[in-house]
């Protein structure tokens, strides 16, 4: 702003910042929600892999409900995360920035738009992408794009947008997938699969119905 002020620069400049769901959601969130709340213009891409995953695969708030992690181990003591993952997009568009959206590696014409329109606003601008580790969620590494087209046709990760608090679906499944097809392709889910955790398996499904038709009546509210 100064340079262009003083006649230094002319064009356009777009500030992109990248970060995962640990420093995200976690550690780096004040800063984060500082820098939105002041209207900066930058697009701030979250980079979601559900876990500390470069540190030891530790659980984030990112984290779903019943995951194997290094910090929430499956076993006697408990079944995984005890608790469900934050839902940063809406903790991002409560802070009325211009665009918020969410988005998979999978359908790449989908995030390419969401970058355009994130880049177009004056303002902050926030896209969470749901990133497959092979790793920490357990599965072959040439199986990560099914990964994410999983998650999508589940409704785990709703591809949706909000721009200047009008929300938008940008991909509804022809037939909503169980979630379990999901959980059972990943070895950190496997112990869910246990007689004495169907119980989890349940609350997990359930939880995924109300949050998918909470994002649909919040769709056809702003429509």
């Amino acid at each position: 702003k100064v340079l262009r002020r003083k006649g230094i620069i002319n064009q356009d400049i777009h500030f992109i910042a990248f970060g995962g769901d640990g420093g995200t959601y976690d550690i780096g969130f004040q800063a984060l929600s500082g820098a939105v709340e002041r209207g900066h213009r930058f697009l701030y891409v979250c980079l979601d892999n559900e876990a500390y995953m470069n540190t030891g695969i530790q659980r984030s708030s990112a984290t779903p409900l019943g995951a194997h992690t290094t910090t929430s181990p499956a076993g006697e003591k408990i079944p995984g995360k005890l608790q469900w993952r934050k839902e940063i997009v809406e903790i991002m568009i409560a802070h009325d920035i211009p665009y918020a959206a969410q988005a998979t590696i999978q359908n790449w014409n989908d995030l390419a738009n969401k970058v355009r329109r994130a880049l177009s606003v004056q303002g902050s601008s926030f896209i969470n992408i749901l990133v497959p580790c092979p790793l920490g969620w357990g599965y072959p590494s040439e199986k990560t794009v099914e990964m994410s087209r999983l998650s999508v046709e589940t409704c785990f990760w709703p591809l949706y947008e909000c721009a200047n608090g009008v929300y938008k679906l940008n991909y509804t499944p022809k037939e909503k997938r169980p979630v379990v097809d999901w959980l059972k392709a990943q070895d950190r889910f496997r112990h869910l699969f246990k007689p004495e955790n169907q119980k989890l398996l349940v609350a997990f499904q359930q939880e995924i119905d109300r949050r998918w038709d909470k994002l649909l009546k919040r769709c056809q509210s702003t429509s």
